[in-house]
């Protein structure tokens, strides 16, 4: 998974990579604590919700600095021409926890999509923390919506943990109606970066390996 780049000179297209396991350690113990949502996906999405703004400076004899501010509280919204399942409808969800935000893995998740995405010290950063899951007697759908874009420039998919899943593979596609060019089970940090105006991405239906819990959990940033 590490070091593939696809880029043009005038365009970020896409990359993928893999944060440290000492980072996904870090972050993972968190999604054991993310509330229920009362959305139409309230029973098998779990959520949290914030957006920052990731600047770095260099500063002489000091170095880069990086100053992470969380903003104010917002709702979050998609247009219905993005999501036909929860489009046009305002939802509230719980804020990413501090001690999460305080970790050094965070940071890094940051500087890694701020660095790909080449964004500015401008650019806010909405930060999504999921957990999908099944509780093993229902295949539950990942990307309800189906092949979709989510109106954004760029869009970032940090998979930290798989637990006793079938399926959930992330497929990205080239247009809405063409099969995946990737396909793959992201796991244990492995994580994609792309551009969200040239390419459209979904997420296979996830279903228990065995009895019990499955889940997969994962950040979604946007940019």
């Amino acid at each position: 998974m590490k070091g593939f780049v696809m880029k043009k000179t005038e365009d970020f297209l896409l990359e993928l990579g893999q944060i440290s396991s000492e980072h996904v350690a870090q972050l993972s113990e968190s999604f054991n604590n993310l509330p229920k949502n009362e959305y139409f996906d309230g029973e098998y999405r779990l959520r949290r919700y914030s957006h920052f703004n990731f600047s770095r400076e260099k500063l002489p004899h000091i170095g880069i600095i990086n100053k992470l501010r969380k903003l104010p509280t917002k709702t979050f919204t998609q247009s219905s021409e993005f999501n036909s399942f929860q489009g046009d409808l305002e939802r509230s969800y719980e804020e990413i926890e501090q001690r999460t935000v305080d970790t050094q893995a965070f940071i890094d998740m940051l500087i890694r999509f701020k660095q790909i995405a080449s964004l500015d010290n401008k650019a806010d950063v909405e930060v999504h923390q999921f957990r999908v899951r099944t509780d093993g007697n229902q295949i539950v759908k990942v990307t309800p919506e189906g092949v979709h874009q989510d109106g954004y420039k760029f869009v970032g998919m940090f998979v930290l943990r798989r637990n006793n899943l079938i399926g959930g593979e992330i497929c990205i596609h080239t247009k809405k109606q063409a099969a995946p060019f990737i396909k793959h089970s992201f796991n244990n940090g492995e994580f994609v970066v792309f551009n969200d105006k040239r390419f459209w991405h979904s997420a296979k239906d996830i279903d228990a390996a065995e009895g019990g819990e499955a889940y997969l959990d994962a950040f979604v940033l946007t940019a």
